[in-house]
């Protein structure tokens, strides 16, 4: 069958490929019967043209790719389409130990261990530190079970200014360990009354009154919590103040860290006792693109059920 050459094949976007199309496209033409394209003016006009519509198929390409969960290769593109199913990426983990703290003291019938308290460790010759994230209390001297983790631990505040569209509240360090994330919201800077909000996990139960936080990935790795609208969730007022902890880890370099002790007095008491229940575990960066793509649709499937 006879080629119409004075129709330009627009089903090619590799360089050399559109470059010759444009070459047949411009012999069919009787302006240019017989024109050297090799060695003329023309032929740097053909590889400007050229290079014009190879870049376009390439970025109109790229950008078919990114609409899809499958195929989407950049991580914003792909936690992205991952919150449309309602998923949240696991974000870096800190390694965790779990011990056994006792104060020897004969004096205390309770005591309590604050948040961020430190132990030290060594692991492969390097020196680590691992924290507590929440206060503990304790009848009599021993606090059983105590998970700590590798790194440290960081205080974020943020002062609600409801006129600043743009105002986020950002975990600021992509190594963040969100597993530790403690949020509290102040009443201002004169009202030190607190209340606790908890990460929410099924809108279906909550109320214009439920104090609760939603968590998001957002650019560079990084995590943002926000807060209800006043309909699904309590919104925050003027002056409130977002009080956020959490523990900013090594990722895995302290797996298998054993042997702890106290750099600091618990409860005032110096003489501080510390048992290995289990070693430091389960350090890792945050979850790969590989395993969203997995997890995500799954998770959305299961609902929570299973």
């Amino acid at each position: 069958m006879a080629v119409n050459d004075k129709r330009l094949n627009v089903t090619e976007f590799d360089f050399d490929e559109v470059k010759n199309n444009l070459k047949i496209f411009l012999r069919g033409q009787t302006e240019f019967t017989d024109y050297d394209f090799e060695g003329s003016g023309m032929n740097a006009l053909l590889d400007v043209l050229s290079y014009n519509t190879h870049y376009l198929g390439f970025n109109a390409n790229m950008l078919a790719n990114e609409m899809f969960l499958d195929s989407a290769s950049l991580r914003s593109s792909v936690v992205s389409h991952a919150k449309t199913l309602g998923y949240v990426p696991n974000s870096a983990r800190a390694a965790t130990a779990t011990v056994d703290v006792t104060l020897n003291t004969p004096t205390l019938a309770t005591a309590t261990m604050d948040a961020g308290t430190v132990f030290t460790t060594s692991n492969d010759g390097t020196d680590y530190q691992f924290v507590s994230a929440n206060d503990v209390t304790a009848s009599g001297i021993t606090f059983n079970d105590i998970k700590i983790y590798e790194g440290t631990f960081v205080t974020t505040r943020y002062t609600v200014d409801t006129s600043d569209a743009d105002q986020r509240f950002l975990l600021r360090d992509n190594r963040a360990d969100t597993r530790t994330l403690t949020v509290k919201v102040q009443t201002s800077s004169s009202d030190t009354t607190t209340s606790t909000y908890t990460e929410a996990t099924d809108i279906t139960q909550l109320t214009t009154s439920s104090k609760v936080y939603f968590l998001q990935e957002v650019e560079a790795g990084k995590f943002e919590v926000y807060f209800g609208d006043g309909v699904i969730g309590s919104a925050l007022s003027d002056d409130n103040i977002v009080i956020m902890t959490y523990v900013v880890s090594n990722k895995s370099d302290a797996n298998g860290a054993a042997i702890f002790s106290n750099s600091a007095a618990i409860a005032s008491i110096t003489d501080v006792a510390v048992a290995t229940v289990s070693s430091a575990t389960g350090g890792s960066d945050a979850e790969s693109l590989k395993s969203i793509k997995y997890n995500a649709p799954l998770d959305y499937a299961s609902q929570g059920r299973c």
